[in-house]
C-alpha cells in the first residue's frame, strides 16, 4: 500500500495489527474500529468484534520504522472510553477504604 492510501484510510491500515479476536478468533471488521485518541503518532482505537461482541482498547502506534501496537480486552464501549479515559486514577487510599468497606457487611447488595 502506498502512502497516500494509507493516508487516506488511517483505521485499515492500523488495524491490521489487530487482525483477529483473541476470544473467538473471528476476523475484526475495520470499519468498525473507533479512533478514540489521537496522539502523535499513537492512537487510541477501540473496536469491537462482529462475531461475538467482544471488545478490545489498543494503542496503535505508527512511527518512520514501522507500526506496533498494544490491547486489552475490555468490557467498555467507545463511549465509555471516551468519559473515562481523563478521570483520575482510583489512589490506594480510596481502594482500601472500600475494601474496609465491604468487609464490614455495611452494604447489601441482596434484594
Amino acid at each position: 500500500m502506498n502512502n497516500n492510501q494509507s493516508k487516506n484510510n488511517p483505521i485499515q491500515e492500523q488495524i491490521k495489527l489487530l487482525q483477529q479476536c483473541p476470544i473467538c478468533k473471528g476476523q475484526y471488521d475495520a470499519k468498525q474500529a473507533k479512533v478514540v485518541e489521537e496522539r502523535g503518532e499513537a492512537n487510541l482505537i477501540h473496536i469491537t468484534c462482529p462475531h461475538c461482541s467482544n471488545s478490545i482498547l489498543a494503542v496503535v502506534v505508527i512511527s518512520q520504522i514501522g507500526m506496533s501496537s498494544v490491547g486489552m480486552m475490555t468490557d467498555l464501549g467507545e463511549n465509555d472510553v471516551k468519559r473515562l479515559r481523563n478521570k483520575n486514577s482510583i489512589s490506594e487510599d480510596e481502594l482500601l477504604d472500600f475494601h474496609s468497606l465491604l468487609q464490614s457487611n455495611q452494604l447489601n447488595f441482596s434484594k
